[in-house]
């Protein structure tokens, strides 16, 4: 029996303003100067098997447009309260930092899928400590069975995004690790068994991928660069 992981499921992290490099700064994607570029904000991503991806996040009603005229200073009260109602929105627009990719089949998918549904039609009521953005999107993603970056005493986005960047840096090391003992095994082993085997475990896709900070911010740069020549070249 095949492991069919035909579709994906993202956990998309914004940063909170300290734990974006100086250097990159003016690398990342752009953001409104709102809440969440200075706590951070979580959201999820799931992509179905034919390729198309569709975006869910948790907003505390401060977020709404009719709300825009409160100060920050107006908002943080009645995120502490937890008597603000909350509202799932589409955030494919929203910027990012960092993100956890994984690799899921269609049962996963429709898991999350029916979860975040549910919540969507009846979301409960906003808390910055207990139900905020990175609590519906590990929620949602627990569904499927997937291990998360770890949580302390309450869920929120910069251990969430310290994890990714961890993972990403550890996943990093333990393949150049492989990669060197692949070459090495292959220059001793007279049938190279252990080294191609190694060399194989390589080449396969992760079920799980980290892209921390720096990552990202290259592949932003990459994209815009790349639509910039297309742009030039009509």
């Amino acid at each position: 029996m095949t492991d069919n992981r035909s579709c994906k499921a993202t956990l998309y992290l914004e940063s909170p303003g300290f734990l974006i490099p100086a250097r990159l700064k003016n690398a990342v994607m752009k953001r409104e100067a709102d809440v969440g570029a200075v706590t951070g904000h979580a959201f999820i991503g799931l992509t179905d098997q034919n390729g198309k991806e569709t975006v869910y996040g948790f907003h505390a009603a401060t977020a709404l447009p009719e709300n825009e005229h409160l100060s920050f200073k107006e908002k943080l009260p009645l995120l502490i309260s937890g008597q603000y109602q909350g509202f799932i929105a589409d955030d494919s627009k929203e910027p990012y930092d960092d993100k956890m990719v994984y690799r899921i089949t269609p049962d996963q998918y429709d898991k999350i899928k029916s979860y975040v549904e549910k919540e969507k039609a009846h979301p409960p009521k906003y808390n910055i400590f207990s139900k905020n953005c990175v609590v519906f999107a590990y929620k949602a993603l627990h569904q499927a069975g997937l291990k998360l970056p770890p949580q302390p005493m309450f869920h929120n986005p910069i251990s969430a995004v310290l994890g990714i960047r961890l993972y990403e840096k550890a996943h990093k090391a333990k393949q150049n690790l492989k990669k060197s003992a692949a070459e090495i095994l292959s220059r001793f082993s007279s049938t190279r068994k252990i080294s191609r085997d190694i060399l194989q475990g390589l080449k396969n896709k992760p079920t799980k991928q980290a892209f921390g900070i720096k990552t990202v911010a290259a592949a932003v740069a990459g994209n815009t660069l790349s639509a910039l020549r297309k742009h030039l070249s009509r």
